[in-house]
């Protein structure tokens, strides 16, 4: 009798160690998430011309998989493929293809642009004297214009060049410097909004517009 229960306490032993496996192996399957699919969301430029050196950047909702384009050569980084030339000069119709879907996109390509952006306005012009500091605090921000599309990045500096703690933005043609709390500027002091833009193809520009605020009244 008592080996035939100790038997069967060993049979039961057996039984729950392939329940506890077979349940483990269970879970693991159901942790697996598959990835949200990716949407076409817009392009820059969407359409209309682009220079022969130039770039698309094409924007999705989610990170996309094995994206392909019919033209240029295609990089991802997270959301964002960046399609770049060089584009053969005339009609182009870029197709885009990835995991979850494609998306035409028509434009004419021109001649390679070796042009480089440049300063057009803003807050402030370079070379400008008795800037009210007041007025500047008062709007939190300083901006300047650029002729045409740019990337990269601009700081409000001193004139010694140390960074003035302003938060530094680029999109499209403005670059927009953001008032910090505590950082607002002084008078009689000299200011540079320093940087390197670049446009689509390329092409670089060193930012150094300087201004100088006025003295206390």
């Amino acid at each position: 009798m008592t080996k035939l229960f100790r038997t069967f306490a060993l049979l039961l032993a057996g039984l729950l160690a392939i329940s506890m496996i077979v349940g483990c192996g269970g879970d693991d399957g159901g942790d697996t998430e598959e990835a949200a699919p990716a949407n076409f969301v817009s392009a820059t430029p969407p359409g209309g011309e682009i220079a022969a050196n130039g770039t698309i950047t094409i924007t999705f909702d989610n990170a996309p998989a094995d994206v392909t384009v019919s033209a240029g050569t295609v990089t991802v980084a997270g959301k964002t493929a960046t399609v770049a030339g060089p584009f053969t000069p005339g009609p182009l119709a870029l197709n885009v293809t990835w995991a979850d879907g494609t998306q035409a996109l028509n434009y004419t390509v021109t001649a390679p642009d070796t042009e480089a952006p440049t300063v057009t306005g803003g807050t402030v012009s370079d070379g400008d004297k008795d800037v009210d500091p007041e007025a500047i605090n008062s709007d939190a921000k300083i901006e300047i214009t650029f002729s045409e599309d740019v990337s990269g990045n601009i700081a409000l500096q001193t004139e010694g060049g140390d960074d003035v703690g302003w938060l530094g933005t680029v999109d499209g043609t403005t670059g927009t410097l953001e008032l910090v709390k505590g950082k607002e500027i002084g008078n009689e002091t000299t200011y540079v909004i320093a940087g390197k833009v670049s446009d689509g193809a390329g092409n670089e520009t060193e930012v150094n517009v300087t201004f100088v605020t006025k003295g206390k009244e």
